[in-house]
Formats: C-alpha cells, sequence, structure tokens
C-alpha cells in the first residue's frame, strides 16, 4: 500500500515539473507550414477593374422619316441583319408622286417654249435685219439722187423714216430675243430646282439602312401614319455589332498609373475561361461618381473578332497592365508580410528556426512580388507559418 502511493505521489511530481517546465522553462517554437524560394523571373503590374462593353459612337443609328403619310411597307422586324442601301420602310407616295408629275409637264412646256423661242426670234431678226439692209441702201440712194435732183426731198425724208423704223424693229427684236431667253432659261432652272425638290422629298418616302448591323428597334408597323414635324420621326434602330469598345471605370487611386497604350486583359461571365487583349485608347477627364466613389472612364476598342462573342451592356473583368518587369529578384505575395507599417519576411534558417528581415519592395504583381533588398535569390521564406504567442509582459 505504501508503495503504490509512493508512486502516485511521484508521478504526480514528474508531470507537475513537466508542466513548470513547459510554461516557465521551455522556449516556444515556431512551425513553418509552407515556403517558397527568393529567385530571378518576370513581373508585371495590373490593376484590377471593372468595365462593361458599349457600342462605339456611330455604331447606333436610329433611321427616321421626313416624309408624312402612311407606311405601306415595313421590310424588317427586330433581330434582323441589314446591309448599306437596304430598303427598310416605304411610305406613301402617291401626293408626291403626281406634284412630281405636275412639275416635269410644267418643265416640258417650258423647255418647249424656250425652243420656240430659239426657232422663231432668229427667223424675224434675219427678216427684220433684211427690211433694214434694203431700207438703209434705199435711203442713200435717195440721198445721192438727191444731189443730182433725181429726185426730191419728200422722197428722200420717207426713205430716212423707213430706214429709222426698219432700224428700230431691228434692234428691239435682238433685244426682245435676248430677253425673252433670259426669261425662258430662268423659268426653265425654277422649274427644274422645283422638280428636284419635289424628287428629293420622294426619296423621303424610301428609307434605307445607312450602314450594316442588325435591327435592334422599331417603333412604326404597317398602316400606321406618321407626321414629321420639328423632330424627325424615327421608326427603325440599327446597331453595328461589330464596333464595339469597352469602357473601364478606373478610380480615383488608381487612374494615376493608366496611360494610353497600356495592354488590356479581360473577360465576361458568360465566357470565363476565354481572354480577350486589347489596349486603353482614351482616358476621359471627365470623372463619374457611382456610389460615393470618383471613376475616371478608360476606352478600349474591341477587336472585329471578338464582337462574335461580345455584346452591349456586357459587365467585364479588367487587367489593366501598367508595368512589366523581366530578370528580377520576385517572391511570392504570400511571403510579405505587413508589420507596424513595415514590410517583413521570415527567412527560414533552420528546421523550426526562422528570421524576421525588413524588405523593401517594388512592383506588386498577382502572385509575385519585386523585391529589392532585404533577401538574396536562393534563400527561403516562409509563405505559411504559425509564430509562437508572445508572453505578456507584466
Amino acid at each position: 500500500m505504501k508503495r503504490t502511493v509512493l508512486i502516485l505521489m511521484a508521478i504526480v511530481l514528474i508531470g507537475g515539473s513537466f508542466l513548470v517546465y513547459k510554461k516557465f522553462l521551455s522556449k516556444p517554437s515556431t512551425k513553418v507550414l509552407e515556403t517558397a524560394r527568393v529567385e530571378k523571373g518576370s513581373i508585371r503590374g495590373v490593376l484590377v477593374e471593372t468595365g462593361i462593353i458599349k457600342p462605339q459612337v456611330g455604331a447606333v443609328v436610329k433611321i427616321g422619316a421626313r416624309a408624312t403619310g402612311e407606311i405601306v411597307k415595313m421590310n424588317v422586324k427586330i433581330g434582323d441583319r441589314v446591309k448599306t442601301g437596304q430598303l427598310i420602310a416605304l411610305i406613301d407616295d402617291r401626293e408626291i408622286q403626281k406634284a412630281v408629275e405636275q412639275q416635269k409637264a410644267a418643265l416640258i412646256a417650258a423647255q418647249n417654249t424656250l425652243s420656240q423661242i430659239e426657232l422663231t426670234y432668229p427667223e424675224r431678226i434675219r427678216e427684220a435685219k433684211a427690211n433694214y439692209d434694203y431700207a438703209k441702201i434705199n435711203y442713200e440712194r435717195e440721198k445721192e439722187l438727191l444731189k443730182y435732183e433725181y429726185t426730191t426731198k419728200d422722197a428722200v425724208d420717207k426713205a430716212k423714216s423707213q430706214f429709222e423704223a426698219t432700224e428700230a424693229v431691228f434692234k428691239r427684236l435682238q433685244d426682245e430675243y435676248k430677253t425673252q431667253l433670259k426669261i425662258a432659261k430662268a423659268n426653265i432652272e425654277d422649274l427644274t430646282a422645283q422638280l428636284g425638290q419635289q424628287e428629293t422629298k420622294l426619296t423621303y418616302t424610301r428609307i434605307y439602312a445607312p450602314i450594316n448591323g442588325v435591327v435592334s428597334d422599331v417603333t412604326a408597323q404597317e398602316g400606321e401614319t406618321i407626321v414629321t414635324g420639328l423632330q424627325v420621326a424615327n421608326l427603325v434602330t440599327v446597331l453595328d455589332t461589330t464596333l464595339l469598345e469597352m469602357w473601364i471605370y478606373v478610380d480615383e487611386t488608381n487612374i494615376g498609373r493608366v496611360r494610353v497604350g497600356q495592354q488590356v486583359e479581360y473577360y465576361v461571365d458568360t465566357f470565363p475561361d476565354k481572354l480577350f487583349h486589347g489596349k486603353i485608347e482614351k482616358i476621359y477627364p471627365q470623372p463619374a461618381t457611382k456610389d460615393n466613389i470618383v471613376y475616371y472612364l478608360s476606352i478600349v476598342k474591341v477587336a472585329k473578332e471578338d464582337t462574335r462573342f461580345l455584346k452591349p451592356e456586357m459587365t467585364t473583368h479588367v487587367k489593366i497592365i501598367f508595368d512589366e518587369k523581366s530578370n528580377i529578384l520576385i517572391a511570392p505575395n504570400a511571403a510579405i508580410k505587413f508589420e507596424k507599417g513595415k514590410q517583413v519576411a521570415y527567412k527560414v534558417i533552420g528546421p523550426h528556426k526562422v528570421q524576421k528581415v525588413e524588405l523593401k519592395t517594388g512592383i506588386r504583381g498577382e502572385e509575385k512580388t519585386e523585391i529589392l533588398s532585404g533577401v538574396q535569390e536562393g534563400e527561403v521564406l516562409a509563405t505559411k507559418l504559425i509564430l509562437p504567442v508572445a508572453k505578456p509582459e507584466r
């Protein structure tokens, strides 16, 4: 019995000693779970932003009508593909056709009048010229005869009067011919202009597609009457799906690192495994505010081959590559710790021993960080570890 009691007391003493040693005398150990080696490599700095697919300027065309009347033919519906010059709609043109016919008839009449003037006046002028020439010769002859008293003064006066009369008729016909020509030609020009105006109005009744694209909206149907006024009545909207661009919303803290010409990678939720590429084309100076955050729009044109997959208003997940370096010292992002406002790493120097070192870093990439100083190539850093809990000070 005594022996059993002694054994129990010994076990208690040994256990107590072990607890005292563990609590007060033993040093807490560090557990390194994962490591990575500092090495030379390439890295790129990226900004992760959100964007949206939009049509380019000129990609959406609202086709209107300037003619008033009933729509007698609507050749398209939403979703139809159209080509430039394709007839989309036809508006009742009977009234304008009549006006065109009237103008054509008036023009023909004016042209006939001009032809008549050009035909008759030269003949009349030739006759007047012949009479004028005869009267002039007769007057000269009578004056010569009077010198030799072979005629009378009265005969000379009559010859002179006849000469002056024929001269006046000849000049009047010449002036009248010129005036009538001007009037007839001016009338033809005016009627031609009026005919052109009516023919132009006639073209308003035929609505053609101005671009290649897809019909995205139809606001009028056959049988409806449209009335134009101060504004053009919109009938059909056509979208050129090959002219797309991406608006990237870059917040004000990152816009300073964005430049025109920088490469961009992005994907959309419907094609998460397909990566699209582009570059920054423009940066708008006017900010946009969303949810009390200031953004600046950076514009990327969508490549034509990518428009087969992308559609307007799709949300994009974007990476803007603002810097790239190669053959530099890099370490995994997980190895870089932030303690008391400083960047540090835990260098592995033994099985259960690490050394905390202060780092100076450069570009922080998607997975790696550029190391400027603090560690050397080949050294091993802890990316995941368990540090001993520091004893509270008394």
